[in-house]
């Protein structure tokens, strides 16, 4: 049984290596920043990778927005959007954002 508990470990680490983060769905423009301040799949038919990437991105932005919505006397929406421009600025050359109407552009 012990002898099992590293060929696991080794196992799990492997497979992260592989897991796509978020910087690297931007570069391969399977993402990009939404007009809401949440990240959405800039392809037609996203992968169960990128759908369950994009879902726990989005998690975490949300939550972030509530606390931010609460201290600051703001809507979640208005957070979001302060955090869609601000993610303009922050978005690299050649990754996508959404304009004000859903349009998809090429930084």
């Amino acid at each position: 049984m012990t002898r099992l508990v590293p060929f696991f470990l080794s196992f799990f680490f492997a497979f992260s290596a592989f897991a796509l983060d978020l910087q690297q769905a931007k570069d391969q423009g399977l993402v990009g920043e939404a007009n809401t301040g949440l990240i959405a799949p800039v392809t037609a038919r996203p992968s169960q990778q990128v759908r369950s990437l994009i879902s726990e991105v989005n998690n975490r932005r949300t939550n972030t927005f509530k606390k931010i919505a609460v201290s600051h006397g703001l809507t979640v929406k208005e957070v979001g959007h302060i955090a869609h421009k601000k993610a303009i600025e922050r978005t690299s050359s050649g990754n996508y954002y959404q304009d004000s109407s859903g349009k998809w552009i090429k930084k």
